[in-house]
């Protein structure tokens, strides 16, 4: 329990007519200085019935939205707060966090009305994977003379286990047997359930889509296409800043209702829109097909704000860029004469062959191949800050290319020149568009 200001005053008092009773040794100093003590020790047995009072009535209830989060995901918690309402007292909630998980926003509290309800609304972030437990609730209680801050971690306050399920930054690839290929445990973003085309195998298909009449047939291996339910134009991607970059309120506000704005214009354009969320190389959430205007606002306020980037890129180079590297200083990477850029040139080359080398590539690439892949597209149109590193817009621009797919860039706000030159200079961009 901690006195507030008007109780340190009086005690203040108190120890001041106490000393001048001892000085001038008057009876009536004695008497307001105990009077005083008497008094702060009544309003302090007082407030202290009040809070069990309180405590012994409080009623927790929790929900969520999603049981089962990827690892750097968020979950939106609802927290409800219920009690015997007390007058003159101010009551403020909180839920205790899990270990190794954050909130959105960062200190989320809720202030008890006068009736004694309180619903608290944050977005949880776990950054471990496995199960994760809300341990509880803090039950801040205040009046003009003391406050005391509570932490209820019995049972009936604690609950709403999560099941958090990895999200690895690299797949593994690994040689088979029998086909000498090489097949990829990926995620598979959306995929029809119509054939489109039957082709034959190449390097890096997913194996679980050979159709083996045909490979049997033919006598070599042909994999199935398959197309996109519906075709889903455009494809709206909303690239995240890090949490750890300040981004003012005012910025992250105008590109959310940017976002919105034109998810509601291809709504009515088109019947229907798609959502492609990420932060970096970390894919937030995917929405595709989406015909109701209510999942997609949804969507958009519980996932749109600055996201933990468990995984970066660090300005990485994709594999195609890697490959035409090697090929296009030819002989340079070979020879070891004396000249410092031969010599660069020979060590750029072989520590891009030593990444090609390796059996674990990067997930990002994957999951925007097989995303745009499932999709018939036109175009694509990526709202994002451009600030910092930009390989993940790099590799979306060159997938987007190889697709053959207009790729519109878009940012609000003022920009520093520098960034907007950068982003220019991509291949496969088109002018950046700003946003006024």
């Amino acid at each position: 329990m901690e006195p507030l200001r008007s109780t340190r005053v009086t005690w203040v008092m108190a120890a001041v007519l106490g000393t001048a009773a001892i000085v001038l040794d008057t009876p009536s100093l004695y008497l307001a200085a105990f009077s005083l003590v008497l008094f702060s020790a009544a309003l302090a047995i007082r407030f202290r019935r009040r809070m069990h009072r309180i405590v012994a009535s409080a009623r927790i209830t929790r929900s969520a939205d999603s049981r089962v989060v990827p690892q750097g995901g968020s979950a939106a918690i609802t927290t409800e707060f219920s009690c015997s309402p007390v007058p003159g007292i101010l009551l403020r909630v909180r839920d205790v966090l899990p270990p190794a998980a954050q909130t959105y926003p960062a200190n989320a509290t809720a202030i008890v009305a006068s009736d004694g309800s309180a619903v608290l609304h944050y977005n949880l972030i776990p950054l471990v994977p496995g199960s994760v437990e809300i341990e509880g609730t803090v039950v801040t209680v205040a009046d003009p003379f003391y406050s005391a801050s509570l932490v209820m971690a019995s049972a009936p306050f604690r609950g709403l286990e999560l099941t958090v399920h990895p999200h690895p930054a690299y797949e593994r690839l690994s040689e088979t047997k029998d086909f000498t290929a090489r097949e990829k445990d990926t995620p598979v973003i959306f995929r029809g359930s119509g054939i489109r085309a039957i082709r034959e195998y190449l390097h890096g298909d997913d194996l679980r889509f050979i159709d083996w009449k045909m490979t049997a047939k033919h006598d070599r291996m042909f994999v199935r296409e398959y197309a996109a339910a519906e075709n889903l134009p455009p494809l709206i991607v909303l690239d995240l800043p890090d949490r750890s970059f300040p981004v003012p309120d005012d910025r992250m506000a105008h590109l959310v209702s940017s976002v919105t704005g034109e998810a509601l214009t291809a709504l009515r354009n088109c019947g229907s829109v798609s959502l492609f969320l990420i932060s970096g190389v970390n894919v937030v959430d995917v929405l595709l097909n989406e015909t109701g205007i209510h999942r997609v606002t949804t969507l958009i306020r519980r996932s749109a704000h600055p996201q933990v980037r468990l995984h970066h890129a660090y300005r990485w180079k994709n594999r195609a860029g890697m490959r035409g590297f090697i090929r296009k200083i030819g002989s340079a990477a070979s020879r070891r004469d004396e000249e410092d850029h031969s010599l660069f040139l020979a060590r750029i080359a072989q520590i891009y062959k030593k990444s090609l080398a390796s059996p674990d590539v990067p997930l990002f690439p994957s999951q925007v191949k097989h995303l745009l892949h499932s999709l018939q597209l036109e175009e694509i149109i990526l709202y994002s800050f451009f600030e910092g590193d930009l390989s993940h817009v790099r590799e979306l621009a060159f997938q987007a290319k190889v697709k053959g797919i207009r790729l519109r860039p878009r940012t609000v706000g003022r920009q520093e020149a520098a960034d907007l030159s950068a982003v220019r200079r991509m291949q496969g961009m088109d002018t950046l568009e700003v946003v006024p």
